[in-house]
Protein backbone atom coordinates (compact mmCIF):
# COMPACT_ATOMS: atom_id res chain seq x y z
CA UNK A 1 0.00 0.00 0.00
CA UNK A 2 1.39 3.39 -0.91
CA UNK A 3 1.78 5.73 2.06
CA UNK A 4 1.07 9.44 2.04
CA UNK A 5 2.30 12.02 4.49
CA UNK A 6 0.58 15.28 5.35
CA UNK A 7 3.11 17.96 6.30
CA UNK A 8 2.12 21.22 7.93
CA UNK A 9 3.59 24.02 9.96
CA UNK A 10 2.04 25.58 13.04
CA UNK A 11 1.17 28.64 10.94
CA UNK A 12 -0.85 26.48 8.57
CA UNK A 13 -2.93 24.82 11.29
CA UNK A 14 -5.74 27.46 11.34
CA UNK A 15 -6.09 27.25 7.56
CA UNK A 16 -6.30 23.45 7.70
CA UNK A 17 -9.01 23.68 10.35
CA UNK A 18 -11.04 26.05 8.16
CA UNK A 19 -10.75 23.67 5.21
CA UNK A 20 -11.83 20.76 7.41
CA UNK A 21 -14.92 22.64 8.55
CA UNK A 22 -16.32 22.97 5.03
CA UNK A 23 -15.77 19.35 4.03
CA UNK A 24 -18.70 16.90 3.97
CA UNK A 25 -16.62 14.31 5.83
CA UNK A 26 -15.37 13.95 9.35
CA UNK A 27 -11.84 15.18 10.02
CA UNK A 28 -10.31 14.03 13.29
CA UNK A 29 -6.67 14.66 14.18
CA UNK A 30 -4.66 13.37 17.13
CA UNK A 31 -1.12 13.85 18.39
CA UNK A 32 1.44 11.12 19.06
CA UNK A 33 -0.27 10.25 22.37
CA UNK A 34 -3.68 9.96 20.66
CA UNK A 35 -4.87 13.21 22.24
CA UNK A 36 -7.43 14.97 20.04
CA UNK A 37 -6.05 18.07 18.28
CA UNK A 38 -8.73 18.57 15.64
CA UNK A 39 -12.53 17.99 15.47
CA UNK A 40 -14.35 19.56 12.52
CA UNK A 41 -17.94 20.78 12.21
CA UNK A 42 -19.09 17.58 10.48
CA UNK A 43 -18.07 15.63 13.58
CA UNK A 44 -19.77 18.19 15.81
CA UNK A 45 -23.04 17.70 13.91
CA UNK A 46 -22.75 13.91 13.68
CA UNK A 47 -21.77 13.27 17.32
CA UNK A 48 -23.35 16.24 19.12
CA UNK A 49 -19.99 16.93 20.76
CA UNK A 50 -18.53 20.42 20.38
CA UNK A 51 -14.89 20.76 19.35
CA UNK A 52 -14.14 22.90 22.40
CA UNK A 53 -15.25 20.04 24.62
CA UNK A 54 -13.12 17.32 23.05
CA UNK A 55 -9.91 18.98 21.82
CA UNK A 56 -7.12 18.35 24.32
CA UNK A 57 -8.69 15.16 25.64
CA UNK A 58 -7.45 11.62 24.95
CA UNK A 59 -9.35 9.89 22.17
CA UNK A 60 -10.09 6.96 24.51
CA UNK A 61 -11.83 9.35 26.93
CA UNK A 62 -13.98 11.00 24.28
CA UNK A 63 -14.70 7.60 22.68
CA UNK A 64 -14.84 5.14 25.61
CA UNK A 65 -16.10 2.42 23.26
CA UNK A 66 -13.14 2.81 20.90
CA UNK A 67 -12.53 -0.65 19.51
CA UNK A 68 -9.09 -2.30 19.41
CA UNK A 69 -9.07 -2.22 15.58
CA UNK A 70 -9.58 1.56 15.61
CA UNK A 71 -6.93 2.16 18.29
CA UNK A 72 -4.47 -0.03 16.42
CA UNK A 73 -5.15 1.90 13.18
CA UNK A 74 -4.37 5.24 14.88
CA UNK A 75 -1.20 3.84 16.42
CA UNK A 76 -0.02 2.57 13.01
CA UNK A 77 -0.68 6.00 11.49
CA UNK A 78 1.22 7.76 14.28
CA UNK A 79 4.18 5.52 13.43
CA UNK A 80 4.07 6.49 9.76
CA UNK A 81 1.63 4.10 8.05
CA UNK A 82 -1.50 4.98 6.10
CA UNK A 83 -4.44 2.79 7.17
CA UNK A 84 -7.77 2.23 5.42
CA UNK A 85 -10.75 0.86 7.32
CA UNK A 86 -13.56 -0.54 5.18
CA UNK A 87 -17.13 -0.52 6.46
CA UNK A 88 -17.55 -4.11 5.26
CA UNK A 89 -14.71 -5.37 7.46
CA UNK A 90 -14.68 -2.89 10.31
CA UNK A 91 -18.18 -1.40 10.41
CA UNK A 92 -17.26 1.93 11.98
CA UNK A 93 -14.43 3.95 13.52
CA UNK A 94 -16.35 6.22 15.91
CA UNK A 95 -19.53 5.20 17.72
CA UNK A 96 -21.89 7.59 15.92
CA UNK A 97 -25.64 7.03 15.45
CA UNK A 98 -26.87 6.86 11.83
CA UNK A 99 -28.67 9.76 10.23
CA UNK A 100 -32.42 9.99 10.87
CA UNK A 101 -34.59 8.03 8.45
CA UNK A 102 -32.14 5.14 8.10
CA UNK A 103 -33.33 1.96 9.74
CA UNK A 104 -31.50 -1.29 10.37
CA UNK A 105 -28.26 0.12 11.80
CA UNK A 106 -27.43 1.13 15.37
CA UNK A 107 -24.33 3.00 14.20
CA UNK A 108 -23.26 5.01 11.21
CA UNK A 109 -21.37 2.82 8.73
CA UNK A 110 -18.04 4.48 7.95
CA UNK A 111 -15.20 4.19 5.50
CA UNK A 112 -12.04 5.72 6.96
CA UNK A 113 -8.55 6.64 5.82
CA UNK A 114 -6.04 7.47 8.58
CA UNK A 115 -2.82 9.21 7.53
CA UNK A 116 0.29 10.20 9.49
CA UNK A 117 0.90 13.90 10.16
CA UNK A 118 4.46 15.20 9.91
CA UNK A 119 5.84 18.66 10.48
CA UNK A 120 8.21 20.40 8.05
CA UNK A 121 11.23 18.99 9.81
CA UNK A 122 9.94 15.42 9.30
CA UNK A 123 9.01 14.82 12.92
CA UNK A 124 5.82 12.86 13.58
CA UNK A 125 3.07 15.14 14.83
CA UNK A 126 0.24 12.60 15.03
CA UNK A 127 -2.39 11.38 12.60
CA UNK A 128 -5.52 12.57 10.84
CA UNK A 129 -8.60 10.43 10.09
CA UNK A 130 -10.90 11.22 7.15
CA UNK A 131 -14.31 9.69 7.97
CA UNK A 132 -17.00 9.18 5.33
CA UNK A 133 -20.61 8.25 6.12
CA UNK A 134 -21.50 5.32 3.83
CA UNK A 135 -24.60 4.11 5.69
CA UNK A 136 -27.02 5.06 2.91
CA UNK A 137 -24.84 3.32 0.35
CA UNK A 138 -24.73 0.19 2.51
CA UNK A 139 -28.54 0.27 2.78
CA UNK A 140 -28.88 0.55 -1.03
CA UNK A 141 -26.39 -2.28 -1.53
CA UNK A 142 -28.36 -4.48 0.85
CA UNK A 143 -31.63 -3.63 -0.92
CA UNK A 144 -30.00 -4.48 -4.24
CA UNK A 145 -28.68 -7.78 -2.87
CA UNK A 146 -32.13 -8.75 -1.57
CA UNK A 147 -33.73 -7.78 -4.89
CA UNK A 148 -31.16 -9.83 -6.83
CA UNK A 149 -31.74 -12.85 -4.63
CA UNK A 150 -35.50 -12.51 -5.12
CA UNK A 151 -35.04 -12.25 -8.89
CA UNK A 152 -32.78 -15.30 -8.93
CA UNK A 153 -35.29 -17.22 -6.83
CA UNK A 154 -38.12 -16.22 -9.17
CA UNK A 155 -36.05 -17.22 -12.19
CA UNK A 156 -35.26 -20.58 -10.61
CA UNK A 157 -38.94 -21.08 -9.82
CA UNK A 158 -39.81 -20.28 -13.43
CA UNK A 159 -37.27 -22.77 -14.76
CA UNK A 160 -38.45 -25.44 -12.31
CA UNK A 161 -42.06 -24.84 -13.33
CA UNK A 162 -41.23 -25.06 -17.04
CA UNK A 163 -39.28 -28.28 -16.50
CA UNK A 164 -42.02 -29.84 -14.38
CA UNK A 165 -44.76 -28.77 -16.78
CA UNK A 166 -42.83 -30.08 -19.77
CA UNK A 167 -42.23 -33.45 -18.11
CA UNK A 168 -45.93 -33.70 -17.29
CA UNK A 169 -46.85 -32.93 -20.91
CA UNK A 170 -44.51 -35.57 -22.30
CA UNK A 171 -46.54 -38.51 -20.96
CA UNK A 172 -49.98 -37.66 -22.43
CA UNK A 173 -48.43 -36.54 -25.73
CA UNK A 174 -46.52 -39.81 -25.98
CA UNK A 175 -49.68 -41.76 -25.12
CA UNK A 176 -51.63 -39.89 -27.79
CA UNK A 177 -49.06 -40.78 -30.45
CA UNK A 178 -49.02 -44.39 -29.23
CA UNK A 179 -52.79 -44.75 -29.51
CA UNK A 180 -52.66 -43.19 -32.98
CA UNK A 181 -50.12 -45.84 -33.99
CA UNK A 182 -52.34 -48.63 -32.63
CA UNK A 183 -55.36 -47.31 -34.49
CA UNK A 184 -53.33 -46.94 -37.68
CA UNK A 185 -52.10 -50.53 -37.41
CA UNK A 186 -55.70 -51.76 -37.32
CA UNK A 187 -55.44 -53.21 -33.81
CA UNK A 188 -58.99 -52.06 -33.03
CA UNK A 189 -60.47 -52.82 -36.44
CA UNK A 190 -60.24 -51.73 -40.07
CA UNK A 191 -59.18 -48.12 -40.79
CA UNK A 192 -60.30 -46.24 -43.87
CA UNK A 193 -57.99 -44.04 -45.93
CA UNK A 194 -59.73 -40.93 -44.62
CA UNK A 195 -59.29 -42.07 -41.01
CA UNK A 196 -55.64 -42.97 -41.66
CA UNK A 197 -55.02 -39.47 -43.02
CA UNK A 198 -56.46 -37.98 -39.83
CA UNK A 199 -54.29 -40.27 -37.71
CA UNK A 200 -51.23 -39.03 -39.59
CA UNK A 201 -52.28 -35.47 -38.73
CA UNK A 202 -52.65 -36.44 -35.07
CA UNK A 203 -49.11 -37.88 -35.10
CA UNK A 204 -47.77 -34.77 -36.83
CA UNK A 205 -49.34 -32.52 -34.20
CA UNK A 206 -47.97 -34.83 -31.49
CA UNK A 207 -44.44 -34.59 -32.87
CA UNK A 208 -44.77 -30.81 -33.03
CA UNK A 209 -45.89 -30.69 -29.40
CA UNK A 210 -42.97 -32.92 -28.37
CA UNK A 211 -40.57 -30.59 -30.19
CA UNK A 212 -41.97 -27.66 -28.20
CA UNK A 213 -41.66 -29.62 -24.95
CA UNK A 214 -38.04 -30.54 -25.73
CA UNK A 215 -37.26 -26.90 -26.49
CA UNK A 216 -38.72 -25.80 -23.16
CA UNK A 217 -36.81 -28.53 -21.32
CA UNK A 218 -33.56 -27.50 -22.98
CA UNK A 219 -34.19 -23.88 -22.00
CA UNK A 220 -34.96 -24.89 -18.39
CA UNK A 221 -31.78 -26.99 -18.16
CA UNK A 222 -29.64 -24.16 -19.52
CA UNK A 223 -31.21 -21.57 -17.21
CA UNK A 224 -30.65 -23.87 -14.23
CA UNK A 225 -27.01 -24.44 -15.24
CA UNK A 226 -27.57 -28.18 -15.65
CA UNK A 227 -26.72 -28.40 -19.36
CA UNK A 228 -23.30 -29.94 -19.98
CA UNK A 229 -21.18 -30.42 -23.09
CA UNK A 230 -20.02 -33.96 -23.84
CA UNK A 231 -17.07 -33.62 -26.20
CA UNK A 232 -16.07 -36.21 -28.79
CA UNK A 233 -14.54 -36.29 -32.26
CA UNK A 234 -17.12 -35.39 -34.92
CA UNK A 235 -17.47 -34.34 -38.57
CA UNK A 236 -19.04 -30.92 -39.07
CA UNK A 237 -20.16 -31.84 -42.62
CA UNK A 238 -21.94 -34.98 -41.41
CA UNK A 239 -23.68 -33.02 -38.63
CA UNK A 240 -24.91 -30.48 -41.18
CA UNK A 241 -26.25 -33.25 -43.46
CA UNK A 242 -28.17 -34.78 -40.55
CA UNK A 243 -29.73 -31.39 -39.73
CA UNK A 244 -30.72 -30.92 -43.38
CA UNK A 245 -32.46 -34.30 -43.45
CA UNK A 246 -34.46 -33.30 -40.37
CA UNK A 247 -35.80 -30.08 -41.93
CA UNK A 248 -36.29 -31.27 -45.52
CA UNK A 249 -39.99 -32.12 -44.92
CA UNK A 250 -40.62 -28.59 -43.58
CA UNK A 251 -38.90 -27.06 -46.59
CA UNK A 252 -40.88 -29.26 -48.97
CA UNK A 253 -44.24 -28.40 -47.41
CA UNK A 254 -43.60 -24.68 -47.95
CA UNK A 255 -42.32 -25.18 -51.50
CA UNK A 256 -38.96 -23.60 -50.74
CA UNK A 257 -35.61 -24.36 -52.32
CA UNK A 258 -32.83 -25.88 -50.23
CA UNK A 259 -29.19 -25.36 -51.27
CA UNK A 260 -26.31 -26.98 -49.43
CA UNK A 261 -22.73 -25.78 -49.95
CA UNK A 262 -20.84 -28.52 -48.14
CA UNK A 263 -17.21 -29.63 -48.61
CA UNK A 264 -16.67 -33.08 -50.09
CA UNK A 265 -14.17 -33.95 -47.36
CA UNK A 266 -14.86 -34.03 -43.59
CA UNK A 267 -14.20 -31.07 -41.31
CA UNK A 268 -12.99 -32.54 -38.04
CA UNK A 269 -14.17 -31.08 -34.75
CA UNK A 270 -14.03 -32.05 -31.12
CA UNK A 271 -17.39 -30.93 -29.84
CA UNK A 272 -20.81 -32.08 -28.65
CA UNK A 273 -22.35 -33.25 -31.92
CA UNK A 274 -25.85 -33.55 -30.44
CA UNK A 275 -25.85 -29.90 -29.37
CA UNK A 276 -24.37 -28.71 -32.67
CA UNK A 277 -27.11 -30.62 -34.52
CA UNK A 278 -29.73 -29.03 -32.29
CA UNK A 279 -28.32 -25.57 -32.98
CA UNK A 280 -28.46 -26.17 -36.74
CA UNK A 281 -31.97 -27.64 -36.67
CA UNK A 282 -33.16 -24.64 -34.64
CA UNK A 283 -31.56 -22.15 -37.03
CA UNK A 284 -32.82 -23.99 -40.11
CA UNK A 285 -36.31 -24.37 -38.66
CA UNK A 286 -36.36 -20.68 -37.80
CA UNK A 287 -35.34 -19.80 -41.37
CA UNK A 288 -38.08 -21.99 -42.84
CA UNK A 289 -40.66 -20.60 -40.42
CA UNK A 290 -40.12 -17.00 -41.47
CA UNK A 291 -39.52 -17.58 -45.19
CA UNK A 292 -42.58 -17.80 -47.47
CA UNK A 293 -40.83 -17.79 -50.86
CA UNK A 294 -37.36 -18.41 -52.22
CA UNK A 295 -34.80 -20.67 -50.63
CA UNK A 296 -32.78 -21.65 -47.60
CA UNK A 297 -29.05 -22.16 -48.03
CA UNK A 298 -26.49 -23.81 -45.77
CA UNK A 299 -22.73 -23.44 -45.93
CA UNK A 300 -20.08 -25.07 -43.73
CA UNK A 301 -16.47 -23.92 -43.75
CA UNK A 302 -13.42 -24.00 -41.51
CA UNK A 303 -11.51 -20.84 -40.64
CA UNK A 304 -8.13 -20.44 -42.39
CA UNK A 305 -6.31 -21.11 -39.11
CA UNK A 306 -8.50 -24.13 -38.39
CA UNK A 307 -9.52 -22.77 -35.00
CA UNK A 308 -13.24 -22.44 -35.71
CA UNK A 309 -15.93 -23.89 -37.95
CA UNK A 310 -18.68 -21.67 -39.34
CA UNK A 311 -22.18 -22.94 -40.04
CA UNK A 312 -23.91 -20.28 -42.17
CA UNK A 313 -27.69 -20.41 -42.70
CA UNK A 314 -29.20 -17.85 -45.08
CA UNK A 315 -32.83 -17.28 -46.08
CA UNK A 316 -34.82 -15.09 -48.42
CA UNK A 317 -37.38 -14.11 -45.82
CA UNK A 318 -38.61 -10.63 -44.88
CA UNK A 319 -35.43 -9.77 -42.97
CA UNK A 320 -35.09 -8.35 -39.49
CA UNK A 321 -35.14 -4.69 -38.53
CA UNK A 322 -32.24 -3.09 -36.61
CA UNK A 323 -34.36 -2.76 -33.46
CA UNK A 324 -35.48 -6.39 -33.58
CA UNK A 325 -31.96 -7.79 -34.11
CA UNK A 326 -31.04 -6.60 -30.63
CA UNK A 327 -33.88 -8.68 -29.11
CA UNK A 328 -34.30 -11.83 -31.19
CA UNK A 329 -32.00 -13.86 -28.92
CA UNK A 330 -34.08 -13.04 -25.85
CA UNK A 331 -36.29 -15.92 -24.65
CA UNK A 332 -39.97 -15.94 -25.70
CA UNK A 333 -39.42 -13.12 -28.20
CA UNK A 334 -39.89 -13.52 -31.95
CA UNK A 335 -38.57 -11.30 -34.72
CA UNK A 336 -41.52 -8.96 -34.32
CA UNK A 337 -39.83 -7.84 -31.08
CA UNK A 338 -42.85 -8.69 -28.96
CA UNK A 339 -44.16 -11.58 -26.92
CA UNK A 340 -47.09 -12.03 -29.30
CA UNK A 341 -46.89 -15.25 -31.28
CA UNK A 342 -47.10 -14.17 -34.92
CA UNK A 343 -45.63 -17.53 -35.99
CA UNK A 344 -45.94 -20.92 -34.34
CA UNK A 345 -43.32 -21.91 -31.79
CA UNK A 346 -42.18 -21.00 -28.30
CA UNK A 347 -39.87 -18.16 -29.22
CA UNK A 348 -37.06 -20.08 -27.50
CA UNK A 349 -35.22 -21.49 -30.52
CA UNK A 350 -32.73 -18.67 -31.03
CA UNK A 351 -32.21 -18.13 -27.31
CA UNK A 352 -31.51 -21.83 -26.73
CA UNK A 353 -29.26 -22.00 -29.80
CA UNK A 354 -27.08 -19.08 -28.70
CA UNK A 355 -26.79 -20.42 -25.15
CA UNK A 356 -25.78 -23.83 -26.50
CA UNK A 357 -23.23 -22.23 -28.85
CA UNK A 358 -21.71 -20.31 -25.96
CA UNK A 359 -21.69 -23.45 -23.83
CA UNK A 360 -19.54 -25.01 -26.57
CA UNK A 361 -17.22 -22.00 -26.56
CA UNK A 362 -18.65 -20.26 -29.64
CA UNK A 363 -21.43 -17.85 -30.50
CA UNK A 364 -24.13 -17.02 -33.05
CA UNK A 365 -24.22 -13.79 -35.03
CA UNK A 366 -26.78 -12.43 -37.47
CA UNK A 367 -26.79 -9.96 -40.34
CA UNK A 368 -30.04 -8.90 -41.91
CA UNK A 369 -31.78 -6.18 -43.83
CA UNK A 370 -35.50 -5.70 -44.11
CA UNK A 371 -36.78 -7.18 -47.36
CA UNK A 372 -33.60 -9.07 -48.30
CA UNK A 373 -33.48 -11.98 -45.86
CA UNK A 374 -31.20 -12.91 -42.99
CA UNK A 375 -27.91 -14.74 -42.45
CA UNK A 376 -27.21 -16.55 -39.18
CA UNK A 377 -23.67 -17.76 -38.49
CA UNK A 378 -22.87 -20.25 -35.74
CA UNK A 379 -19.10 -20.05 -35.14
CA UNK A 380 -17.91 -22.95 -33.01
CA UNK A 381 -14.40 -23.92 -31.92
CA UNK A 382 -12.92 -26.85 -33.80
CA UNK A 383 -11.12 -27.92 -30.63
Amino acid sequence: MSERRIRFSDAQAPMLREIGDVLDVGVLSVDEALVITGWNRWLETATGKRAAGVIGKPLAVVEPNLRPAARNAFEQAVHGSTVVLSHRLHGYLLDIPPASGIDGFRRMQQSVRILPLHSDDGATRGAVAIIQDVTERVVREEELRVAMEAAQSANQAKSSFLAAMSHELRTPIGAMSGYADLLGDGIFGPVSDTQRAQLVRIKTVGRHLLDIVEEILAFARIEAGREEAHLADADAVAIAREALVAVEPLVGRKGLGLRADLPSSPIHMRTDAVKVRQILINLLGNAVKFTDAGQISVRVCAAPDGATVDFVIADTGPGISESDIRRIFEPFVQASGSFARTHEGTGLGLSVSRKLARLLGGDISVTSKTGTGSVFTASLPAR
